[in-house]
C-alpha cells in the first residue's frame, strides 16, 4: 500500500478542511461553488469480478468517500463521536413527531459534529501527517438496506476486492486511485465509519442498521486531468 501524495491531498483533504471552516462560519453563499466543492467527496467507485458464467461484470456508483484515523487512534476518536450520536439519540426521543423540535435538533447535531470532525479528522498539516492514515480512505454501503437495489457493488466486491476510485471536479481536475476493498462489518473500522458518516447528517437509531463499510487500501494514484502533467501520468 502507499500514501495518498500530497498534490491529491491539497486539492482534496485540505480543500475539504476548509469547506467545513467556511461552513461553521456560516456556509458557501454561492450554490454553483458549493456543488464544486463537493465534487471532492464524491468520486465513482468502479469494481468489477467474474460471473459464475465467465462473463465480466462491471459497475459504477458515485459514493461518499472519507478520511481514516490510525489504528492507534480508532477507540478515542470512536468514544468522542459515540458521546456525540448519544447525547443526540436522548433529545431525539423526546423531539419525535415534533417537526420544529427536530429542525432544531438537527441543526445542533450537524454544527457539533463539524467542529468535531475538525478537532479528529480534518486537522492542520503536522496533525493531520502524525493522526490520519493515508494509506486508507473509506465508504458506507447504504444500498444493501433498500430492497429495489441492485445491490451490484456489494455483490461485485465479495467477489474481488480490487477496485478503483475516480475523482472529477469541472472542469479539469480528474484523479483515479486504484486499490482494494476490504469489508468490514462488526469491528473497529465498521464502527468509525458508520460514526463519521452520522457525525453531521444525524441518522436516527432505526434507520442505522444493516451498514457495511468499505475501507479502500490505496496501491496506485494517477492524475487523469487533461492537461500537460496529466492524461494518466503516474503520481504513486
Amino acid at each position: 500500500m502507499v500514501l495518498l501524495p500530497r498534490e491529491f491531498l491539497e486539492w482534496n483533504y485540505f480543500a475539504r478542511r476548509k469547506l467545513l471552516e467556511e461552513t461553521l462560519l456560516g456556509g458557501i453563499k454561492d450554490v454553483n461553488r458549493f456543488f464544486l466543492e463537493f465534487t471532492r467527496h464524491n468520486p465513482v467507485l468502479c469494481t468489477a469480478a467474474i460471473g459464475e458464467d465467465g462473463v465480466i461484470e462491471v459497475n459504477g456508483k458515485v459514493v461518499g468517500i472519507g478520511y481514516v484515523v490510525k489504528e492507534k487512534y480508532l477507540g478515542e476518536v470512536i468514544r468522542e463521536f459515540e458521546e456525540h450520536l448519544r447525547a443526540t439519540d436522548e433529545k431525539y426521543v423526546e423531539c419525535r413527531g415534533d417537526k420544529v423540535k427536530l429542525n432544531e435538533l438537527y441543526k445542533e447535531h450537524s454544527r457539533r459534529g463539524l467542529k468535531l470532525l475538525l478537532k479528529n479528522i480534518y486537522l492542520e498539516r503536522e496533525k493531520a501527517e502524525e493522526k490520519m492514515d493515508f494509506e486508507k480512505l473509506a465508504t458506507i454501503e447504504l444500498a444493501l438496506r433498500i430492497p429495489h437495489s441492485s445491490k451490484h457493488t456489494w455483490n461485485l466486491v465479495k467477489k474481488s476486492s480490487k477496485a478503483c476510485l475516480v475523482f472529477f471536479q469541472p472542469p479539469s481536475v480528474s484523479f483515479e486511485i486504484k486499490g482494494e476493498i476490504s469489508i468490514h462489518l462488526d469491528d473497529k473500522y465498521h464502527k468509525y465509519v458508520n460514526l463519521v458518516h452520522d457525525a453531521y447528517h444525524y441518522t436516527p437509531p432505526e434507520k442505522r442498521g444493516n451498514r457495511p463499510v468499505y475501507i479502500f487500501h490505496v496501491s496506485e494514484i494517477y492524475d487523469n486531468s487533461p492537461t500537460p502533467r496529466g492524461f494518466g501520468r503516474k503520481i504513486t
